[in-house]
């Protein structure tokens, strides 16, 4: 396989056809996930972009019953009448799970720190991802998950966590102020100077976003593991949660990307292909894991559904 088949129109056949026929893919009973990233070959990427279909167990043709097989291409006509067909790879992987439980494994970032930057334990049992700035109330709010802050407008959010010993109201830091359709919540701050608009380990943050691509090296910090790092494996994921159908998959870099307790914290860019200085660009939003991988919102279908944009630098400092 040549670098030829990693292309443009290539990869537009395969998101089209996981957008055509994602549905009918995720009806097998075998099937947990479907995307578009790269085809492999013994486990190994080869330049070739498929739709990606993942089963908790993958096994030979013959010890497939006939009514469950997969098939091996999809094909569809164009408007302006071409046929086109693109790849399908099966490939066993873990099913995605929240990480909301608390473990006291790994790195601690569940200490109680004020300011507040993002990467610290906050909310039931996750991540305060980061700050951003609120299009509706024109304030900075914390990001994370539903299922780390909770849904109901008004509750109490504390940092660290009730799960790392926050207690109310003695370690409020403020409360949920919106959520929307995806496993994403906002926080209005109990006092501005509780704003830290930084994450640990990724600096000044969040002034910019940029949309995950394919084999983008990304970051994220999170209460239990810490600092990790990945690559963009699979876009236009879908498996289902929080009603949504374009996530984005992350292979881990030689270890666990995430663990129990790093629900909430947001991707960004890493490596030199971020290049905007010490401001990386967040592409996503963590919300579970999947044996060593991770599995995040797009950060811009996050700023939409909750009406959402970057940081004002001259309102909010770095702190």
């Amino acid at each position: 396989m040549t670098d030829s088949s990693l292309t443009g129109d290539n990869l537009l056949a395969a998101r089209v056809a996981k957008e055509r026929f994602g549905d009918e893919l995720l009806a097998n009973p075998d099937v947990h996930g479907v995307g578009v990233g790269r085809r492999r070959r013994a486990g190994r990427k080869v330049d070739e972009y498929a739709v990606v279909v993942h089963v908790e167990r993958k096994l030979p043709l013959s010890r497939v019953p006939e009514h469950h097989r997969l098939p091996q291409e999809l094909r569809f006509i164009t408007p302006d009448g071409r046929e086109v067909v693109a790849r399908v790879d099966v490939q066993e992987r873990a099913k995605p799970v929240p990480e909301n439980t608390p473990t006291p494994a790994g790195i601690n970032l569940g200490g109680r720190e004020r300011p507040v930057p993002g990467g610290m334990s906050a909310g039931g049992s996750g991540t305060l991802g980061g700050w951003v700035w609120d299009t509706v109330t024109n304030q900075a709010v914390a990001l994370s998950n539903r299922h780390v802050f909770g849904s109901v407008v008004g509750k109490d959010v504390s940092q660290p966590s009730r799960d790392d010993g926050g207690r109310l109201p003695a370690d409020r830091i403020g409360s949920v102020l919106r959520t929307g359709s995806l496993d994403a919540a906002i926080a209005a701050p109990l006092d501005p100077d509780i704003v830290s608009a930084s994450v640990i380990g990724g600096g000044p943050a969040v002034f910019g976003i940029a949309d995950a691509t394919i084999d983008m090296r990304v970051q994220k910090t999170g209460r239990t593991t810490g600092r990790t790092f990945g690559v963009v494996d699979l876009i236009d994921y879908d498996s289902g949660h929080s009603g949504s159908h374009s996530d984005v998959w992350i292979d881990g870099d030689g270890g666990d990307f995430s663990d129990s307790g790093d629900s909430g914290a947001l991707y960004l860019e890493a490596g030199s292909s971020a290049g905007h200085g010490d401001r990386l660009r967040a592409v996503g939003l963590h919300w579970g894991g999947a044996g060593d991988d991770g599995v995040g919102h797009h950060i811009r279908a996050v700023f939409a559904d909750l009406g959402l944009t970057t940081l004002v630098a001259a309102t909010v400092p770095p702190g």
